[in-house]
């Protein structure tokens, strides 16, 4: 420090005595150099101190208003920089200064948002002070300086020594910044109290980056880094009390280290992107799952969203609402209308079984039927979810539930459009007449049909009809077409929708299904060219596979070995339990009976028996489940090859 001695030397400057500037101002000579990132306030405070006034006092009689380096005022921090003798463009640069904008600042070429810098109180580390006291010389009070941290309110704790800040309660006077000095030489005293009580913290990533954002540098691979300061600093700890406390927190009761862990859990996630938002706002959906009552956005994401609809006339953090908005709207039931970050929702991504019900108009059991057929959520079926919690996409199910709205049951269409309920089945099964309930295929479903597509139904079925006043005794109803060609109902609906038929006619002012006509003679050409059956009758068995007994049939079928179904028996004029040949060829193919083998080699069954016991080759079933000795020809197949004389009476081929 030099000599106690200070010179403030003015000359005015044109006509107007109110205009005057400052053309050299001397520094003072009792003076601490200005520190790294030491704001306006702080320095004042300090060189006041150390040349024994009060700050109030000593601005005033440097002719430096109190309030003008409160508000940063670039001309008053100028002469204050050079009354300490400090490069001018350092002190201004970490020197808040406050914008129109109601409790906004600028620190360099960032802006911290509303009540981000401290400007009536500030936080200090002890540890920091007490190396203060050691290093500068002259009054005690003097000796700690203000870093730019201990005014923003977003840092809470010292990264140098790893501890959390303790808070000041400094006399407030009115239009003028707090004395640090005065305030930190009230502590002083104790110093090595609070050093002791002093909470340990953690590294912060949040503080680092914050630190480095206000000293000017940015990464282009953090994604916060696209923002204002203002906007990511704040997103970060809305975001991390979301991530660390429940929904309906109270934020009034969270202490400091609370925030700080929570600047910390929203930093780490949100520095990566979008991504790892939507994958904490996903997370959070999920505590929903077994929850009761409404789903909102406000008691799923917590004070993140409230945070969000502060900031409804800020664009700045518009990108920010769009995410969350958007991801809500693909993963959350909203209401048509619903309000969700100052946007109306027009149409909800995603439905559940209770708002897909109240759209379609049908009952709650319907739609969950309809979504476990369609394979929608199986996670949300299979843990029994309630109605209000499965949720599926919109796009998924939009098309069915616009059916729905006015569909009736399937009783219903017979008695409106007199169409028997074994046709209506026909139809159903033959793809004529979808169902609204995309049940097609699902035969004791409680099917429902969408008007429009019965409609359209009739309109391809009378394509192409003649109207007729009188028909012939061989022009009849399709139900009487089937009976005169002994064709199943599918078959006939099958010919008069494919447009095969040469011919259709229509009953003259008549519209119903029972105006349709078709030639029998027609029918008939074309059921006589089809194979009477595909598939096996039970009855075809024995002469299909050697030595099969009948009683083998229906434990062989229960064990799924031969598959059965049912065919159309132009004999039978009915549908006929058939065993599918495909599984009688793969039977043939896989096994062989004791009584096959008995008939190919010649030899008694015993003397069979005796040859495969001796070289251990044993029934592929238990003989007396399935009521018949059967033998897997792999086993069968290397024991000819090695031995081709094992049979006592060798046929002229292998049994296998």
């Amino acid at each position: 420090m030099g000599q106690p001695s200070a010179r403030l030397l003015h000359h005015r400057k044109g006509k107007d005595d109110r205009e005057s500037e400052v053309t050299a101002i001397s520094a003072l000579g009792l003076r601490h150099s200005l520190q790294n990132r030491e704001p306006a306030a702080g320095f004042a405070s300090r060189l006041a101190a150390v040349n024994g006034r009060p700050m109030n006092t000593f601005l005033r009689d440097m002719r430096i208003l109190p309030r003008s380096v409160d508000r940063g005022e670039r001309q008053q921090v100028v002469e204050l920089a050079q009354l300490g003798g400090a490069e001018p463009s350092e002190l201004l640069r970490f020197t808040p200064v406050a914008l129109e904008r109601k409790g906004f600042h600028t620190l360099g070429d960032e802006i911290v948002g509303y009540r981000g810098v401290n400007r009536t109180f500030f936080r200090f580390c002890p540890h920091c002070v007490a190396e203060d006291i050691k290093t500068f010389p002259g009054p005690v009070g003097a000796r700690p300086w203000l870093r730019l941290e201990w005014t923003v309110g977003h840092f809470r704790s010292c990264d140098t020594h790893e501890v959390y800040l303790a808070n000041t309660t400094p006399v407030r006077r009115r239009f003028e910044p707090f004395d640090f000095s005065e305030t930190i030489a009230t502590f002083i005293s104790d110093i090595e109290h609070y050093r002791s009580v002093a909470e340990r913290a953690a590294p912060s990533p949040f503080q680092t980056w914050m630190a480095a954002r206000l000293g000017g540098q940015k990464d282009p691979a953090n994604w916060l880094d696209q923002f204002p300061f203002y906007v990511a600093a704040e997103w970060c700890e809305a975001l991390g009390i979301s991530a660390l406390h429940s929904p309906k927190v109270r934020t009034s009761q969270l202490t400091e280290r609370d925030w700080a862990e929570a600047g910390n859990a929203g930093f780490n996630i949100a520095f990566q992107g979008a991504p790892a938002l939507e994958e904490l706002l996903a997370r959070l959906n999920e505590g929903q799952r077994e929850t009761r009552g409404f789903w909102g956005v406000h008691d799923t994401y917590g004070y993140a969203y409230k945070f969000l609809m502060r900031t409804l006339e800020d664009e700045d953090f518009s990108r920010i609402r769009d995410l969350v908005r958007n991801f809500a709207n693909r993963t959350m039931p909203l209401e048509p209308g619903s309000d969700v970050l100052g946007v109306a929702i027009a149409d909800p991504g995603v439905v559940t079984v209770r708002s897909a019900a109240k759209q379609s108009g049908v009952h709650d059991r319907t739609i969950r039927r309809i979504f476990d057929r369609k394979g929608l959520a199986p996670a949300a079926f299979d843990d029994n979810l309630r109605n209000h919690r499965v949720t599926v996409s919109s796009g998924d199910v939009k098309a069915m539930l616009d059916k729905l709205k006015g569909a009736i049951s399937g009783p219903e269409v017979s008695r409106r459009f007199a169409i028997p309920r074994l046709h209506l089945n026909a139809l159903r099964k033959v793809g004529a007449l979808p169902t609204a309930t995309q049940s097609e295929n699902t035969p004791h479903a409680k099917h429902r049909f969408s008007l429009n597509d019965v409609d359209s139904m009739l309109e391809r079925m009378f394509a192409g009809a003649e109207d007729v006043a009188a028909p012939t005794d061989r022009q009849l109803p399709v139900m009487d077409c089937r009976h005169v060609a002994g064709a199943s109902l599918e078959t006939v609906l099958t010919s008069v929708f494919d447009g095969t038929l040469t011919w259709k006619g229509r009953l003259a002012g008549r519209s119903g299904y029972s105006a349709l006509l078709l030639d029998a003679d027609e029918l008939i050409e074309r059921v006589r060219t089809e194979p009477v059956l595909v598939n096996c009758l039970r009855s075809d068995l024995p002469s299909l596979i050697p030595g099969l007994s009948p009683l083998a049939i229906e434990p062989l079928v229960a064990a799924g070995i031969l598959i059965t179904a049912t065919e159309f028996s132009r004999n039978a004029r009915r549908k006929v339990p058939v065993v599918l040949r495909t599984s009688v060829d793969d039977f043939n193919r896989r096994y062989v009976c004791l009584g096959g083998l008995v008939k190919s080699t010649g030899l008694h069954f015993k003397q069979v028996q005796s040859v495969l016991s001796r070289h251990r080759i044993t029934p592929a079933f238990e003989p007396d489940e399935m009521k018949v000795w059967l033998y897997n020809r792999q086993k069968l197949r290397p024991l000819v090859e090695s031995e081709p004389n094992v049979w006592a009476n060798e046929p002229d081929e292998a049994p296998i």
